[in-house]
């Protein structure tokens, strides 16, 4: 089992994602592997029993911030699309 906090695997992933020169639609679909969300889960499951860590509180900081990135990606990536297809 690896010791590296699941935040910087999912990291890992959404470099590994743009890393690939990614098309859009691949951008949209993707989704953090089953062990990034289980660990985001544990760690949400700790910030409503007031149980975190400072370091599990940083780990679940990074999550929100890889989350924020990708929504905003996804968010512009929505917006090329429809600027796309509108008629000018």
């Amino acid at each position: 089992m690896s010791t590296a906090p699941a935040a910087t695997t999912l990291f890992d992933e959404i470099a590994t994602l743009f890393a690939s020169a990614p098309s859009p639609e691949s951008i949209l679909n993707f989704r953090p592997s089953q062990a990034s969300l289980d660990r985001a889960g544990q760690l949400l499951e700790l910030n409503r029993e007031n149980a975190l860590d400072d370091a599990s509180r940083a780990e679940l900081d990074q999550f929100e911030q890889a989350e924020l990135l990708m929504r905003l990606v996804k968010a512009r990536i929505r917006v090329n699309q429809t600027n796309a297809r509108s008629p000018r």
